[in-house]
This record gives structure tokens, sequence and C-alpha cells, in this order.
């Protein structure tokens, strides 16, 4: 699950260049990257955003991925009034630039392993409003990302990722590198693992 780390480092030129791109001026944006399935709780994610949006009407929510529930999300965001406010991307190879233009990465998926969007996520020094179900290991910064219960209200959701959306963005290489999430010192150590179980380094 290592990453190359800067790629996705915070870059606050980068930032302004894909909001611009996406249209996006002085609006909260809340970012999600996933396969469209059960697993990812996207209809849950609809609801904690129809929450976001009474109380910060100027928000968006940027959906990455395609799946075999992207017809279902699509009508459900629909059915709630909030087409103009959600945007379905589709897969992307630019992953690495959205992070950068999201303000808050939200993640209330019904189980998981240990995902590596979420490394990749706080990389970009981005906030995490995560459900309890996701994994402790993939926090791995100390104070981006906050694990909350789903059975908490949407409206409880909401509220966090609204205070969260505040927090000025930094770099957090080294929490990333430390972790062992760093490619290239993955790499290394996969290295010396060879050197030392075999004579002979990684290919």
């Amino acid at each position: 699950n290592a990453i190359e780390i800067d790629r996705f480092l915070f870059n606050e030129n980068v930032r302004m260049k894909k909001r611009r791109e996406l249209g996006i001026k002085d609006e909260i944006v809340i970012g999600h990257i996933g396969r469209m399935s059960y697993q990812k709780n996207h209809k849950y994610l609809i609801d904690v955003f129809a929450e976001i949006l009474k109380k910060k009407n100027d928000s968006i929510l940027l959906l990455i991925g395609v799946g075999e529930k992207l017809d279902d999300i699509k009508k459900y965001v629909e059915k709630l009034g909030l087409s103009e406010q959600v945007r379905f991307l589709g897969n992307r190879a630019d992953v690495d630039e959205l992070y950068q233009a999201m303000d808050v990465f939200v993640f209330p998926s019904l189980y998981e392993g240990v995902p590596v969007i979420m490394i990749e996520a706080q990389a970009s020094g981005l906030p995490c409003i995560i459900s309890g179900n996701v994994p402790k290991e993939c926090i791995i910064t100390s104070d981006l990302v906050t694990s909350m219960s789903l059975l908490d209200t949407p409206s409880d959701w909401a509220k966090h990722v609204i205070e969260r959306s505040r927090i000025k963005r930094g770099i957090h290489f080294e929490e990333i590198q430390a972790a062992g999430y760093d490619v290239v010192t993955a790499t290394k150590k996969l290295e010396q693992f060879y050197l030392k179980k075999y004579g002979v380094k990684s290919r």
C-alpha cells in the first residue's frame, strides 16, 4: 500500500488550478473516492451532505468512482434535489490533484481493509471524517482524521465535516514516511529484507 508521497503533498497552486478547472471558487468541497458499491455507504454520505447544505448552502460534493450502485446513487441525489451540488466525476487519472481541490474527505464505509485512499488523503494534508468501521491502522497523522460512528446522525457528521473544513492544510511527509507508506522507504525496507534473507537485492 505504499504511495509516491510527493505526488500527493499539498500544493496551493495545484489546488487553485484544479478548482478553476472544476469551476469552484470559495465553496466548501467535500470529497469521496471509492467504488459505487454497497460497502462504501454512499446513501449515508448523501444524507450527510444534505445536512451540510442546510448549514452551508454553497457546498459541493465530489464523487469519484464508478460501480454497480452508480444509477441508484444518482437517483437518490435527484430525489433529494441535490443534482446541482453533487458532481459525479467517474474514474479519474488526476486523483492526486482532486485531493488538493477538496476541503474535507468523508469516508463512511460499512467495512474496509486498510484503504490506500486514506493514506493518499492524509498525504495531501486533507482532514478526513471516517466511520468507525475503517481500520484504525489507516490513521497515520496526528490531527487529520476523525472517526465517527454510523449510529451518529447525518446531522452530527455534517457538524464535524463543517468544523474540519476550516483546518489549514499542511505538509505531512514525515508522518507518512515514518509509517512506512512512502514507496521509496518501502522499497528500501524490502531490499534490506531480501539482502538479509537471501543475500540478493530485490528487483
